[in-house]
């Protein structure tokens, strides 16, 4: 059964990190309104997908865990209602390290509500690197909140952010040895990119610090890679790494090609070949539905050449291409159309063939979107 995904977006921080440039809002006083909208908006678009089955639910934001968890619930009840959401569905939340400090119960209410999977935003486990990157949480209290989040969940994941200038090996093997020390399933890594409009991007046009080079940072991406890899996590996808049976269900759907919907301002949806997003405005976004009306844009139906690179890129910075599913969807024989391109990657120890995929070598995964520009 082709199952789907739905990802819901909770724009709200208690404040913006210098780094982020996800739409976010710091207003308290609109969560209701949008709450509301949010629960119209399911309501209204499940009548386009009652044929649909859906075996994931990722709420990311934001800061979703800022909630109450009587608004998180209202939502995934709602979901339940209105989708048919399967029975071993990986329902995540994303949530950070302070949201727990002075509410250690809602651990324990997530998980009596449905909620299953974590995706905690630890960032670092050195308080000079939080510290630069704006965070409000302390080493101290992230390992405290882990310790308590494993009583009441076996799956957790954390985001890690390196590549911070001046950051040395030491720095980024002390956060990786506590994060398997502690053991947890899932982390998903990912170098610090200065983003346009962000305070962290203003900073460095002042020369207040240097951006790392490419070399160093291909460095840190190494010992990042090597020592979770020794570790037994596995290398499922460019970002992510998890110990066997903790693949994220939702998040491989991008990579798998498989369809999600998004709810929430400022959200993306792929299903059948279109692509669309909600309005990024929470005033626009709440307007429309008070009026029935479906926060949508920028829809587009895919032709069949942008579905079969997108679909080859995405593939390639996860578990391969599928090429089963390949000639399913394009009707065209993937080893026949790249023969030269599949010979020369696996010449050259980018790739290999496993079972019915053509997947990246490490070696390969480190040049994955030069590898797509230039053999595919």
């Amino acid at each position: 059964m082709d199952n789907k995904g739905i990802y819901i977006h909770i724009p709200f921080c208690t404040k913006k990190c210098n780094y982020c440039d996800f739409y976010l809002i710091t207003n308290p006083a609109i969560i209701e309104g949008f709450i509301n909208s949010i629960l119209a908006e399911i309501q209204i678009s499940s009548e386009l997908y009652k044929n649909d089955f859906f075996d994931s639910i990722f709420i990311g934001g934001g800061t979703p865990s800022l909630l109450p968890c009587e608004k998180i619930n209202k939502i995934l009840i709602k979901l339940k209602e209105h989708f048919n959401i399967s029975v071993n569905c990986e329902i995540s939340i994303e949530t950070n390290p302070e949201d727990f400090i002075n509410s250690p119960d809602k651990l324990r209410i997530f998980s009596e509500i449905g909620i299953n999977r974590l995706s905690i935003g630890v960032q670092s486990f050195n308080n000079h690197e939080l510290r630069f990157l704006s965070r409000e949480h302390n080493s101290d209290e992230a390992e405290l909140v882990l310790s308590e989040a494993k009583k009441y969940f076996s799956n957790i994941s954390i985001d890690i952010i390196y590549s911070l200038p001046k950051q040395t090996s030491g720095d980024l093997l002390r956060t990786l040895e506590k994060s398997i020390n502690l053991g947890l399933p899932h982390l998903s890594a990912y170098t610090l990119i200065y983003e346009p409009e962000t305070n962290l991007f203003k900073e460095l046009n002042m020369n207040n610090f240097e951006k790392n080079s490419d070399i160093v940072e291909s460095n840190l991406y190494d010992t990042f890679n090597n020592v979770l890899r020794n570790s037994g996590y596995e290398h499922y996808e460019i970002s992510n790494y998890c110990k066997t049976g903790f693949k994220s269900v939702h998040n491989l759907k991008y990579w798998e090609y498989d369809n999600y919907i998004g709810f929430g301002p400022s959200s993306h949806s792929f299903y059948k070949q279109k692509r669309w997003n909600n309005v990024r405005n929470i005033i626009k976004y709440i307007n429309n539905l008070n009026k029935g009306k479906l926060p949508i844009e920028n829809v587009k139906e895919l032709s069949k050449e942008e579905s079969l690179l997108e679909f080859i890129m995405l593939g390639l910075r996860a578990e391969g291409i599928n090429i089963g599913k390949f000639q399913k969807l394009f009707n065209i024989d993937f080893k026949k159309r790249y023969n030269n391109s599949l010979e020369t990657l696996i010449e050259k120890k980018y790739g290999f063939f496993e079972e019915d995929r053509f997947r990246l070598t490490e070696k390969g995964y480190a040049l994955a979107d030069e590898i797509v520009s230039r053999y595919f």
